[in-house]
């Protein structure tokens, strides 16, 4: 073996390790800065792990400037908290709306919580979504939602605690469950939205209090497991886009 053939086998050897050596689990959580903060809190306190890496999770109340894309990069998934992104009488996420449409495309993942119908923009989405003001109402999962499986695994989700949900939803947006109760008919409950490599989960979820996000906490573990789950396959698809890349160079040597 010469100097060069040995040169390339030791350079595919260490790109074949860097992408197959596993990396702990990086979550942005964004709350409005004048909330109790508090499904970061309780996801933060209770959710060390997911499957066998370790998941860290960094506060921001900061969306102008912690959700530009050159931020967002770093994070495997982003986190809304409860009225992160319609609440208190605003919209908070203008100048950013198209920051987080293309981390999704280049395989982020983003889970929005309930947000005030009033105040609701969908411009963090390429495709339209409208909320519509429910009161408490049950949740029947979709086949679909059952495939996904975040209602099941690793926690059995019957119910969770809710505020508003959405209408008149189409495709692309899969719906996981629907709501159920007086004033829920055509509302849909918990769905998803898959964008280039990524994807977007958006639930009625809330969390304003400890109380309320304790309640949902089996829930959130239960995404953020999916969510950890997709974020390795979506490693291993850009891993090995990224390995296609070097052989091609290889081969042109």
């Amino acid at each position: 073996m010469n100097k060069r053939v040995l040169t390339l086998s030791l350079t595919l050897v260490l790109i074949l390790l860097s992408n197959t050596v596993r990396s702990d689990l990086l979550a942005l959580f964004y709350e409005y800065e004048d909330s109790e903060k508090s499904l970061f809190k309780v996801v933060s306190e209770t959710i060390p792990r997911v499957g066998l890496e370790t998941i860290t999770f960094e506060l921001t109340t900061d969306p102008k400037a912690d959700l530009k894309l050159d931020n967002l990069k770093r994070y495997d998934m982003v986190l809304f908290g409860s009225h992160a992104v319609a609440g208190w009488g605003d919209y908070y996420l203008v100048g950013v709306e198209n920051d987080l449409i293309q981390y999704v495309e280049g395989g982020g993942l983003v889970l929005v919580n309930t947000n005030d119908d009033a105040f609701f923009k969908g411009s963090m989405f390429p495709a339209e979504l409208l909320m519509a003001e429910v009161n408490d109402h049950d949740l029947i999962v979709t086949p679909k939602g059952r495939v996904v499986g975040i209602f099941d695994r690793p926690n059995k989700i019957k119910t969770i605690y809710e505020d508003d949900a959405y209408k008149e939803v189409k495709p692309p947006w899969v719906v996981l469950a629907r709501s159920r109760g007086k004033g829920t008919k055509g509302v849909s409950h918990t769905l998803q939205l898959k964008h280039g490599l990524g994807e977007y989960i958006v639930t009625p979820a809330k969390g304003l209090s400890v109380g309320q996000a304790e309640d949902n906490q089996p829930f959130m573990r239960n995404i953020i497991n999916y969510f950890g789950f997709r974020a390795n396959q979506i490693r291993a698809v850009t891993a090995s886009g990224k390995l296609s890349i070097h052989w091609g160079d290889i081969k042109k040597r």
